[in-house]
């Protein structure tokens, strides 16, 4: 079963009270795209435009968040609007199999890539080094495989008016999971590059404590160790407060529960954010 772990980049900037970047040009990816941005100049009457083009205060869009455990062929649904053409696409194969992936636009029925990510292993994807102008707007469709087995993967991927501005927004949701189980339970989620400021909200909904930690994969390091929660209590962690002022590092998360001999239940929802008013 798929959870989506997406925010809206809308509800995002409410929440968090993120900055809006200066209004931009937004270029075209490819020569289909430039009608495409016409007709939607003349559907915005009354909106700021220059030429045929919308001028929009977004220079990079969060287009899917996905995290799939449960399913053999699990697929990412997205859209690539006008003139957001370059993409990044980071994924983490959190199973024990080799998987594949493949990136397809479905209004042509092109297939971009096909890609491979070895078991308990990560991989960035950049448009840009294999389609310099971009790619085509419209609808796409990234296809999970790893051989038969189940699909254990967290992927993330934003667009962009050009290859330099590839980069998330300020202030994104990470994680909204709720996990029961055993005595131990993992989640994971991704912190991308330059936005190393967290804040976690953590409850338990059991009967019993449990205690948590936060692993960053890469250099297990631990930025939480055994931290307890009470009985139906809820925490609230800043990276901030715990003297990270200068951000955590990029990279995939394991995110553990241990109930000792109680089951776990519990709930952990996540922001990243540029500087650390994000994450307030």
């Amino acid at each position: 079963m798929k959870k989506k772990t997406f925010f809206s980049s809308a509800l995002s900037f409410c929440l968090l009270g993120a900055v809006v970047v200066p209004s931009v040009i937004c270029a075209s990816s490819d020569a289909s795209d430039s009608a495409n941005t016409s007709s939607i100049a003349i559907k915005n009457a009354g909106k700021t435009t220059t030429g045929d083009h919308v001028i929009t205060p977004q220079r990079a869009r969060d287009v899917f968040n996905d995290t799939f455990e449960n399913e053999k062929n699990p697929v990412s649904r997205f859209v690539l609007d006008p003139g957001y053409g370059h993409l990044k696409i980071m994924v983490k194969n959190t199973g024990d199999s080799t998987m594949t992936f493949s990136l397809v636009h479905t209004d042509s029925n092109k297939q971009y890539i096909v890609k491979t990510v070895g078991a308990h292993k990560s991989l960035t994807w950049d448009s840009v080094n294999s389609f310099s102008q971009g790619l085509r707007s419209g609808n796409y469709e990234i296809q999970w495989r790893a051989g038969g087995d189940i699909v254990h993967v967290t992927a993330w991927g934003v667009s962009g008016t050009d290859s330099a501005k590839v980069t998330p927004q300020r202030g994104i949701g990470v994680i909204d999971v709720r996990l029961t189980g055993g005595a131990t339970a993992a989640t994971g989620f991704v912190i991308p590059k330059g936005h190393g400021h967290v804040k976690l909200s953590i409850k338990n909904y059991s009967d019993h404590p449990v205690k948590v930690s936060l692993t960053h994969e890469g250099s297990n390091k631990e930025y939480i160790s055994a931290l307890p929660i009470a009985p139906h209590d809820t925490v609230i962690w800043r990276s901030t407060d715990e003297g990270y002022s200068s951000g955590m590092r990029s990279g995939y998360y394991t995110f553990q529960w241990r109930g000792a001999d109680y089951k776990v239940d519990g709930h952990v929802w996540g922001v990243v954010g540029s500087q650390p008013g994000d994450v307030q």
